[in-house]
């Protein structure tokens, strides 16, 4: 699972504690909360990983710009997770396969999370984060910083 900045579900499910909150909201929609839900089981999780918002914008314009798929943020969020674990998989020397949905398409966020000036005034910075997304996709090597 992915989690972003400001959501409740990483330290919930780092802590065990089922009704976390942060009373924070995120900024990548779709996911993460300022608190988490009444079903939430941390028990039944195997991996939490929590993706800096900036990572996930830079993962959302190496989709748009290089792979030319047209997600969202929140897709970007997950491709930074797909690399994350991955790399974990191999460094365990385990094999398999990894999913990842694009539930979100970029139109609505073409003067939000896609427009550089909105990402700038937010504080948001993918610069740090843009290397470590083309250097997995291009040697599989992942260094997250």
């Amino acid at each position: 699972m992915v989690d972003s900045e400001n959501s409740a579900y990483f330290p919930a499910w780092a802590s065990d504690c089922r009704d976390y909150a942060t009373g924070m909201p995120s900024r990548i929609p779709g996911i993460g909360r300022p608190r988490t839900e009444p079903g939430f089981l941390p028990s039944v999780i195997d991996l939490v990983i929590p993706v800096p918002d900036g990572a996930s914008i830079a993962a959302l314009r190496w989709l748009h710009d290089t792979a030319g798929v047209p997600a969202g943020p929140a897709a970007g969020t997950g491709l930074w997770g797909v690399c994350h674990l991955v790399s974990r998989m191999r460094a365990a020397g385990a094999r398999g396969s990894v999913v990842s949905l694009v539930g979100d398409r970029a139109e609505p966020y073409r003067n939000t999370h896609l427009d550089p000036e909105w990402v700038r005034t937010r504080g948001l910075d993918p610069g740090p984060y843009a290397d470590a997304v083309e250097r997995f996709a291009t040697t599989g090597e992942w260094d997250a910083g």
